[in-house]
């Protein structure tokens, strides 16, 4: 199959295969903290429906997947696979009551909910040393971490529009938002959490805030079909 993208140099130079210090030390890692994540989702109200550790593990496999279905290799998407995989770790670092609510967060809240991102940031480059956060794959990880609720249009986490936002992270944000929207949340009311409902929701109620082709590429492969025309 010819890819429907090419593959990004860096994304070509982070491949797991090849770098024996990313698989023998930061791959341990991270399975240790999606460990820890599902310790800190068992501190939360027994029976909510929003599993941290088991939506990364969701957004990560739909980010492999994806990578597969646009015709890459599998050790690029196993690369992926395990650059999103940590994404969502700085929600460990807030109170565990702040995410379990029957209504809408209020503005504070969201401001609090937000900062897992700068909180990831932070626990990953507290973690490692300069010349490890250096190699392609940490860069990529870290990009994944940082942008994953960016937006082409602006209206993410830190306003970064469609020239801040690469292709993978393109891809991520896609992944991501679709997981994140296809689970149901009290504050959502009664929705249609399909595959085909939630892709069609970002479509249409968040048109402009992602990457169109890549998005109408995700449907075929969630859905076997493209957009209702």
């Amino acid at each position: 199959m010819t890819p429907r993208y090419t593959i990004p140099d860096l994304l070509e130079q982070a491949d797991i295969t090849k770098n024996a210090d990313i698989r023998e030390t930061v791959l341990p890692y991270i399975r240790s903290q999606i460990e820890a994540l599902e310790v800190y989702d068992a501190q939360r109200p027994q029976g909510h429906p929003y599993e941290f550790h088991l939506h990364s593990e969701r957004m990560a496999g739909n980010l492999r997947d994806f990578a597969l279905f646009l015709g890459w290799s599998e050790s690029i998407a196993d690369t992926l696979y395990w650059a999103s995989l940590p994404h969502d770790i700085g929600k460990m670092a807030l109170p565990p009551e702040i995410w379990d609510m029957e209504d809408k967060p209020t503005p504070e809240q969201k401001t609090v909910r937000r900062s897992h991102v700068t909180e990831g940031l932070a626990i990953i480059r507290g973690t490692f040393p300069a010349n490890m956060l250096a190699l392609p794959f940490m860069q990529i990880l870290l990009d994944i971490m940082e942008n994953h609720h960016e937006t082409l249009d602006g209206t993410g986490f830190f306003g970064k529009k469609r020239g801040d936002l690469d292709l993978i992270v393109r891809m991520a944000c896609i992944c991501d938002a679709f997981d994140g929207w296809s689970v149901h949340r009290p504050h959502f009311g009664v929705r249609d959490i399909s595959p085909d409902a939630v892709i069609g929701r970002m479509e249409t109620e968040k048109k402009g805030q992602f990457d169109a082709e890549l998005l109408s590429l995700f449907r075929i492969m969630k859905c076997g079909t493209p957009a209702h025309s």
